[in-house]
């Protein structure tokens, strides 16, 4: 950033400090007048963080902001404590943001960022502090609302002033200086005042893309960078979920010999009508110096053999791979490896990025893997290339967070790919995705048959969780 840009940041900063002192009692009034404009925000920030345990809250006077959020114990950090709106016992004040109040909340909220008299400061000091799991939410406001200023004035006693809104530009450095990746953005509330039947259709109306510009408030959710050189070597689950896979299992053995004997392998027969639980009893026997565990699948659907094998296994890393070996073994060692040493918290394993073997994949499937991958990348304003991968890897204690949204899309998802992809999107994490090269199935047939009553089934659960992500929600 050049120095004259610089400057103006600052200026943008300290005279909006300036400006919330003078208008101290002018902002008091507007905060207690309209309830409706904190109550969306914090409605959509409950939504956001609904398993989050304990949440720490910086704010300019936005005690408001904590009125409907959920989480255990809710510690607050007033910048003027004058505005202290207390509302309940979860509910706890404090003078100072302490170490040992910061590292028990599992999400940060720093509310009015304009306000900040040193946000650099506050936010290197946070990313020191907090886990690595951490999530910091920030809010802030839109900078295009500047020209709207002259209309709020005849809504509002109180109406801001430029210097309350601070350019992208200026808060994308100050995250990244402090050590912060953005893992998602939102934008909320295109009318702030509540007119009956009217503000509830335009504020969801506005949630769209491209129109969600027009939007006031931004909210960004923000992770630590793990710089640290040192990774500790962590034990991998490997979820393989087979029916009818006889001659694939076959395949395992040679695969498994020439890889980390530490390395954890859950074959789930699901209803097997060949001897897929014969084989998998077979490759126990000529590899007893590994740890291979058979369990036997519900028989109802891929996705409940899968959640089942991750319920059964011990490993910190929980990495699904398909019995067809379609994947290969060696692109899913690497693409394991890419989570340990980035700061990925999910990854997505992708087909449609590195050129396919010709015929690998049929020609309706490889146009459905489109349409939806286009989907899922205007559900998580993030480009999303293949979405039906079953090669997905994450972490085994972000499972607890992801379980609790499966299967709340409308439908059952029978493959579960969709409800682990949206499922961490709900939860905050960081989505990685990963190229593979896609190999012909080696034995047997797809199971992927019935392609336009399947794609009917998946276009339902991503229309649906659009619904109750970027319009339900607010």
């Amino acid at each position: 950033m050049n120095i004259v840009k610089l400057l103006k940041n600052d200026y943008y900063l300290n005279s909006s400090i300036s400006y919330f002192k003078i208008n101290f009692e002018k902002r008091l009034k507007f905060l207690q007048k309209k309830n409706f404009l904190f109550n969306e925000i914090s409605n959509f920030i409950d939504n956001c963080i609904d398993n989050s345990k304990n949440i720490f809250i910086f704010c300019a006077g936005n005690s408001l902001i904590s009125k409907n959020i959920k989480s255990k114990k809710i510690f607050i950090k007033e910048i003027n404590e004058k505005y202290e709106i207390k509302y309940n016992s979860k509910v706890q004040y404090v003078n100072e943001a302490k170490h040992e109040d910061i590292s028990e909340c599992d999400t940060v909220l720093i509310a009015d960022i304009e306000h900040q008299s040193n946000p650099t400061a506050n936010l290197l000091n946070l990313s020191k502090i907090i886990k690595d799991d951490v999530k910091i939410i920030i809010l802030s406001k839109n900078l295009i609302w500047m020209t709207f200023i002259k209309i709020l004035k005849l809504f509002f006693n109180f109406s801001p002033l430029k210097n309350n809104f601070l350019p992208s530009s200026y808060l994308n450095n100050l995250y990244s200086s402090c050590n912060l990746e953005i893992v998602r953005t939102e934008k909320l509330i295109a009318l702030p005042i509540y007119i009956p039947l009217v503000t509830n259709f335009i504020n969801r109306i506005f949630r769209l893309p491209l129109l969600n510009i027009f939007c006031l408030s931004n909210v960004t959710v923000l992770k630590k960078i793990n710089q640290s050189s040192y990774h500790e070597e962590k034990q991998i689950s490997f979820i393989i979920p087979c029916k009818n896979e006889q001659n694939n299992i076959k395949l395992f053995e040679k695969e498994i010999k020439e890889n980390n004997q530490s390395y954890e392998y859950l074959f789930g027969d699901d209803n097997s009508l060949d001897k897929t639980d014969f084989e998998i009893d077979n490759l126990k026997k000529k590899l007893p110096n590994n740890k291979i565990v058979k369990y036997k699948g519900p028989g109802i659907c891929k996705s409940e053999n899968v959640y089942k094998g991750i319920e059964n296994s011990s490993g910190e890393i929980i990495a699904i791979y398909d019995a067809d070996l379609t994947v290969s073994f060696e692109d899913l060692i690497k693409s394991v490896s890419y989570l340990e040493n980035t700061n990925a918290d999910f990854i997505n394993c992708s087909r449609m990025i590195i050129p396919q073997k010709k015929n690998a994949m049929k020609k309706l499937n490889f146009f459905g893997n489109i349409f939806f991958a286009f989907m899922f990348s205007i559900l998580f304003k993030n480009k999303i290339t293949d979405t039906l991968c079953g090669t997905k890897i994450f972490y085994k204690k972000d499972w607890k967070k992801i379980k609790i949204h499966i299967s709340s899309w409308g439908i059952k998802d029978l493959w579960g790919d969709f409800d682990l992809l949206i499922g961490a999107y709900k939860n905050n994490l960081k989505i990685s995705e990963v190229p593979v090269y896609y190999l012909d199935r080696k034995e047997a047939e797809t199971k992927m048959t019935n392609v336009l009553k399947n794609a009917i089934r998946m276009f339902y659960i991503v229309i649906n969780a659009y619904y109750k992500l970027r319009i339900k929600t607010l």
